[in-house]
C-alpha cells in the first residue's frame, strides 16, 4: 500500500490534491473527507479533461458539500464525485479505491 496522506491533514469537510506515482505512472489524486467518510478520485475533470485545482494548486469546496472544476465549474459532491451541476452532464469524477489505517489514508498497490 503505498501512503497518501495522514487523516489529520485532510480539511473537515474538504478536498486536497496528491501526486503518487503508481506502477512507474505519475498519478494526481483529489482526497475528500466529510466527517468520517475518506474517498479518493482521479484529478480529471470528466467535462474536458483538465485537473479540477486552482492555478495556486488549491480545490474549491463549496457549501462544504461540492468540489467545483476551477476550469469551467462543474460541480461535483464531495463524498461520492456524482455530478451536481454544470457542463459534466451527468459523469462524475472517477473513483479510486482507498483504504484509511491507522490515521493514514493508503492507495492499495
Amino acid at each position: 500500500m503505498t501512503p497518501l496522506a495522514r487523516l489529520d491533514a485532510l480539511p473537515d469537510p474538504g478536498a486536497i490534491v496528491v501526486e503518487v506515482e503508481q506502477d512507474g505512472a505519475r498519478l494526481s489524486l483529489i482526497l475528500t473527507r466529510s466527517g468520517d467518510r475518506v474517498s479518493a478520485f482521479r484529478n480529471k475533470c470528466p467535462h474536458a479533461g483538465y485537473p479540477l485545482q486552482r492555478a495556486d494548486g488549491r480545490l474549491v469546496v463549496q457549501e462544504s458539500r461540492y468540489l467545483v472544476c476551477a476550469a469551467h465549474g462543474a460541480s461535483f459532491t464531495l463524498t461520492d464525485g456524482a455530478c451536481a451541476g454544470g457542463p459534466c452532464n451527468g459523469d462524475p469524477l472517477e473513483r479510486v479505491f482507498v483504504d484509511v489505517r491507522e490515521g493514514v489514508v493508503l492507495l492499495p498497490r
